[in-house]
């Protein structure tokens, strides 16, 4: 009887330890991932601008419904640092029911297009209709940028976007950053922001490695290449949608340093609830949807690169990984010190909890944060206490669908105000 009982703890606890440990190494994996892409970013130095642009560009902006914002982005950018006849600055005004398209003519855009299409709608499907016209202009342009109707842009944002371009590259993604107006709250959504889009991208660069993805705001693609590879991207993470078709054929995003449009945070926390679920969801659907296909042609055509794509996009936000770590780890603290558990295979999962806080810290250090970037963190603890709630949402929305962030209270600073 005594030996039976043994037998059976024995395989209690290899059931219990075998995915267990499996999971921590996962969760290990991303963290120290991430943690070395923070370190690497402390070595970035920035682009160096030389000779005077050449390339001729088409700026897109689409816009629903953005009287608030339209005006003040389309001035930002033509007030470029950039030879204003090399590039265009075209608004469309997708399916407004406001006088998005009026304000835009009247702060200076070159061409506004309307398009009325509501059984189409979303960011995609008004970037597809523009993009055809476009391509099909005869004052064709060298490369088409995106920016969103309520960036503000840098002086030299145009300037430095094209460098990479210049040099080569055929997919060009800029810094895409958050500031946070009047919200105390929104600090946290800021950092979270400057560590996505400027400190991964600075790391991997520092790496010799591509950026991970387009972000949709500050990109730039050729001419070329949206000939070649239509913009065929109508998921509520578009962006990383067409990410994927370029990386799956060998396309390498460059990124570019410097190249800043700031846009407002969300203006309050159902704003924000909604945002986050439209970014963090739409990488869920797409991770569940193209991850079998990327590692599928991974192993079939023998490409590590695509194993490194299928790796980035299997990466969950830091907020979630702070959760899973934690609940990894308490559940193999319990489970060890029940005798359940051997102490060795608590650690991956302490490997993962540990290496959070200075993901966090050093990535705001390379990422140049201001002193609110690291007071947010005083407001970790409650974020991540609500955290697992959303998870649930994010996991289970439909990449299809169309969610717009409310615009009506967004407070909109002047350029001044950013400098």
């Amino acid at each position: 009887m005594h030996v039976a009982s043994i037998q059976l703890s024995s395989i209690v606890a290899a059931v219990l330890t075998a995915p267990l440990f499996a999971a921590g190494c996962v969760a290990a994996g991303f963290a120290l991932y991430l943690l070395l892409l923070s370190v690497a970013a402390l070595f970035y130095r920035g682009q160096v601008l030389g000779q005077p642009p050449r390339a001729r560009l088409d700026v897109l902006i689409p816009a629903h419904d953005e009287s608030a914002l339209i005006a003040r982005c389309v001035r930002s950018l033509r007030g470029q640092a950039y030879p204003s006849e090399l590039y265009r600055v075209i608004v469309v005004a997708d399916n407004c029911s406001d006088d998005t398209a009026a304000l835009a003519s009247d702060a200076g855009a070159d061409v506004v297009m309307t398009r009325n299409e509501p059984e189409s709608r979303g960011k995609g499907h008004a970037l597809r209709w523009a993009i055809d016209r476009l391509l099909a202009d005869e004052v064709a342009a060298d490369a088409i940028v995106v920016v969103d109707a309520d960036s503000l842009a840098e002086p030299d944002f145009l300037a430095r976007l094209v460098r990479p371009f210049e040099a080569g590259a055929r997919a060009v993604q800029g810094e895409s950053l958050l500031y946070p107006g009047d919200s105390k709250t929104a600090a946290l959504r800021v950092s979270a922001f400057l560590l996505v889009n400027r400190v991964r991208p600075m790391g991997r660069a520092v790496l010799g490695l591509p950026a991970t993805h387009l972000a949709g705001n500050g990109m730039l693609i050729a001419r070329e290449l949206l000939l070649a590879r239509p913009w065929e991207a109508f998921t509520s993470a578009e962006d990383l949608e067409y990410s994927l078709r370029l990386q799956s054929e060998g396309v390498r995003i460059a990124f570019a340093g410097g190249a800043v449009l700031m846009s407002p945070a969300a203006p309050n926390a159902q704003a924000a609830a909604v945002q986050q679920l439209r970014w963090e969801g739409g990488k869920v659907y797409l991770a569940r949807t193209e991850l079998p296909r990327l590692l599928r042609r991974a192993l079939r055509e023998r490409r590590p690169g695509l194993l490194g794509v299928a790796f980035d996009l299997a990466v969950p936000p830091l907020g979630s990984l702070a959760v899973v770590a934690a609940g990894g780890s308490a559940l193999s603290v319990l489970f060890s010190a029940l005798g359940l558990m051997p102490a060795w295979a608590l650690s991956p999962w302490l490997a993962a909890i540990a290496s959070i806080p200075p993901i966090v810290v050093i990535g705001l250090k390379a990422g140049d944060a201001p002193k609110a970037g690291y007071l947010a963190l005083l407001r970790a603890p409650l974020f991540l206490l609500a955290k697992p709630a959303r998870m649930y949402r994010v996991l289970r929305f439909r990449g299809d669908s169309w969610v717009r962030t409310d615009r009506d209270s967004v407070s909109v600073p002047h350029a001044e105000d950013l400098a």
